[in-house]
C-alpha cells in the first residue's frame, strides 16, 4: 500500500467527524510541498506530519471540551510499523533532521520527532490559514452538530460552505472560548 492511501485510510478516516479537517489541511500541505507522499524516502516524514494533525486537533478538543488528547508517539510507531518501518529506519530519519533531538532512548527520540513535527505543522497551518479560520475548521470538525440538527459533510468544500453560512455563530464561539483562539494565535504549542 502506498503511503498516501495508508494516511487517508488508517490515519485520517479513524474518526469520520474529523476527516474533512484533516483532508483540507493535508491537501494544502501537499499543494505547498510541505508534505511529499509520492516519492520514495518521504514516508516517515508524511506519517509523522499526518499524526501531528491528529495531535493538534486532539489538543484543540482538550482545550475546548476538556477531553484527553490521546494522540502520541505510540500512534506514529504503530503506523510506521504497519508500513514496514522499524526503529532503525525511524532513528535514521531523526538523525537526518538536525532539528530533532536524538536521544539514546528510542521512545524519547520518537516523542521529540512528533513534538518538533507538530510544532512545524502548526506553524505551516498558520501560514496557510488565519487563526480564526483554523478555529472554525477545528470547531466545525469536532462539534456535535446533532445537538442542534443533523448535518453531515460529504467533503471539506461542504464543510467550508457550512462555515461560511454560520460565521456569526462561530464568531460567538470564539468569544466564548478566547483562550482557545489565543492558543491558536500563539502557535498551538501542545
Amino acid at each position: 500500500m502506498d503511503v498516501e492511501s495508508y494516511i487517508q485510510e488508517a490515519i485520517f478516516e479513524e474518526k469520520e467527524q474529523h476527516r474533512h479537517f484533516y483532508q483540507l489541511v493535508w491537501d494544502n500541505f501537499i499543494e505547498d510541498g510541505f508534505v511529499i507522499t509520492d516519492e520514495e524516502g518521504h514516508e516517515i516524514d508524511a506519517v509523522i506530519k499526518a499524526v501531528s494533525l491528529q495531535n493538534l486537533l486532539g489538543e484543540f478538543i482538550y482545550r475546548l471540551y476538556d477531553e484527553v488528547n490521546e494522540i502520541g508517539y505510540e500512534d506514529v510507531l504503530e503506523h510506521l510499523q504497519n508500513l514496514g518501518y522499524g526503529e532503525d529506519d525511524i532513528i535514521k530519519y531523526c538523525e537526518g533532521n538536525e532539528e530533532i533531538d536524538v536521544d539514546d532512548d528510542f521512545e524519547i527520540t520518537l516523542k521529540n520527532a512528533l513534538d518538533y513535527t507538530t510544532e512545524i505543522s502548526a506553524d505551516k497551518m498558520l501560514e496557510e490559514f488565519s487563526a480564526e479560520d483554523i478555529f472554525d475548521f477545528m470547531f466545525t470538525s469536532s462539534y456535535d452538530f446533532e445537538q442542534d440538527f443533523t448535518f453531515e459533510f460529504d467533503d471539506y468544500e461542504e464543510m467550508q460552505s457550512f462555515i461560511d453560512s454560520n460565521q456569526e455563530q462561530l464568531d460567538n464561539y470564539k468569544e466564548e472560548y478566547p483562550s482557545v483562539l489565543n492558543w491558536i494565535e500563539c502557535g498551538m504549542i501542545c
